[in-house]
């Protein structure tokens, strides 16, 4: 089966409805039956100031999405701010075809940048059953916890997303994190990053798109863009099966 992956990568203002417009315009432009990652707090990122407004229009913005999904007759994943009882959560949305999947707070917080002050990790699984294949989604920090992905090989998961916020300084580690877990997980990776100043903070761009070879199949380090490349699930067997080493 043929699979069209596409990774979104933005520069945020703090206008939520700017930020909203041109994810929407870039995923429009997305052939259909498609796996759409889009980055980390995507129509806010991390001002920890309007936390309360910002996870007001989470249930907006995820019906937006809801709805092109289904226009698209595709899956979308992003994270948004959600208030619960325990308080505030990163939480990873999958939509497909116009119904919610799957739903997943971030568990490991990047405590330098106080994520872990304003908000409450998650427990939830964090592999998803699609008709994509099986879907594992790490939210940036996490992608560097050896816990998680040892996870994601003993399940043999598929396709990898990682939607991010990454810091500049640190932009080396994420593409090569990225590209070392195509190559260990025998998967799909998509990252898609935020990039340039936000809030005061430069962030590190470098989304991609990777093959379970570890071919870069799409990258980008700035700019708004749609980054897109297409793989086949019948690569993921033959990968698997050339080099044995599941766990």
């Amino acid at each position: 089966m043929r699979i069209n992956f596409a990774s979104i990568q933005l520069n945020l203002t703090d206008n939520v409805e700017i930020n909203y417009i041109k994810t929407k315009n870039l995923i429009e432009r997305v052939r259909n039956n498609s796996v759409i990652l889009l980055p980390e707090m995507f129509f806010c990122g991390f001002n920890y100031d309007r936390l309360e407004e910002f996870s007001a229009l989470s249930e907006y913005m995820v019906e937006g999405l809801r709805v092109l999904s289904e226009e698209k007759k595709s899956l979308i994943c992003g994270t948004v701010p959600q208030r619960g009882e325990e308080g505030y959560r990163n939480t990873a949305v999958l939509l497909l075809d116009g119904e919610i999947v799957g739903m997943r707070a971030k568990k490991r917080l990047f405590s330098p940048f106080d994520e872990d002050k304003y908000f409450v990790p998650g427990e939830e699984d964090f592999i998803f059953e699609t008709r994509f294949g099986r879907v594992g989604v790490l939210i940036c920090f996490e992608l560097r916890f050896t816990d998680m992905v040892l996870e994601l090989k003993r399940r043999k998961v598929d396709i990898l997303l990682v939607p991010a916020q990454w810091g500049y300084a640190r932009r080396e580690h994420l593409r090569i994190l990225s590209r070392a877990r195509a190559i260990e997980l025998q998967s799909y990776v998509v990252v898609a990053d935020t990039w340039g100043d936000i809030y005061g903070q430069k962030f590190a761009g470098c989304s991609g798109i990777y093959s379970p070879w570890g071919e870069v199949l799409s990258f980008s380090e700035q700019g708004d863009v749609l980054l897109q490349a297409e793989g086949e699930t019948e690569i993921l067997e033959k990968v698997r099966k050339t080099i044995p080493v599941h766990l």
